[in-house]
């Protein structure tokens, strides 16, 4: 999640996600920290959706960047175990926490998966625009990036920017949080109007996995699609 916020000391606690092929992600989060510290429900839902279709979304030859990433991202630590490359990327007070989160991940794999932990910062589109390039990510990734109404443009216009006609974005959010609603809908008007966005998936929070489920919540998982480049 994006807008990293760290809130009181440290106290780290651990979770782990069990693959049908026996591996075993295991990650380490901030039980005090606060948006961007500890992960959602969202980056559950999105991990076992890349799992059930990495078959289907032909993920082993995928260039994955992720937007977002927080300090502990379960969905970009499973994109590592199952896409050709993957790209974490948040911003730059977060960038030590996940190098850590992936370094303790993957401490015991061989060959280490090829992820790296990168700054991008949506609100600094200059910056980006040096440090990216336009159609380099087959997929984009974002889980419950959704949350402050002032990120909403920015995360529009890097989209915009990272995004040609034949890359594909995943998002995954959820409806509500422990204390707080996002406006989805103003969200899903502003981007509709340059992406074309289809659910792929409606699941409960609870049993997704993590310490933030909301009893009656619900994630939401959606594609895109730019549908007019020239626009964009």
């Amino acid at each position: 999640m994006g807008g990293a916020i760290g809130l009181g000391p440290k106290n780290l606690s651990m979770i782990s996600l069990q693959l049908k092929d026996g591996r075993q992600i295991q990650a380490r989060y901030d039980a005090n920290g606060g948006l961007g510290y500890t992960p959602w429900p969202g980056s559950f839902a999105m991990a076992k959706f890349l799992e059930t279709r990495k078959d289907e979304l032909d993920l082993a030859n995928m260039h994955v960047l992720e937007l977002g990433s927080g300090a502990c991202s379960v969905s970009g630590l499973m994109a590592a175990l199952l896409c050709k490359e993957v790209d974490l990327t948040d911003r730059l007070e977060v960038l030590e926490e996940l190098d850590q989160s992936i370094n303790f991940a993957f401490q015991a794999v061989h060959p280490r998966p090829k992820v790296t932990a990168k700054v991008l910062d949506w609100k600094d589109l200059e910056f980006t625009e040096t440090a990216f390039k336009p159609g380099k990510a087959d997929l984009i990734l974002m889980s419950d990036v959704v949350y402050f109404p002032m990120l909403r443009r920015p995360l529009l216009h890097t989209l915009l920017f990272l995004c040609n006609a034949r890359t594909k974005v995943l998002w995954a959010n959820c409806d509500r949080y422990p204390s707080f609603e996002p406006d989805m809908a103003r969200f899903l008007e502003v981007f509709g109007d340059f992406f074309e966005m289809t659910v792929e998936e409606e699941r409960d929070q609870v049993g997704c996995g993590g310490p933030n489920e909301v009893v009656g919540g619900k994630v939401t998982i959606r594609s895109m699609k730019i549908s007019n480049a020239e626009n964009a």
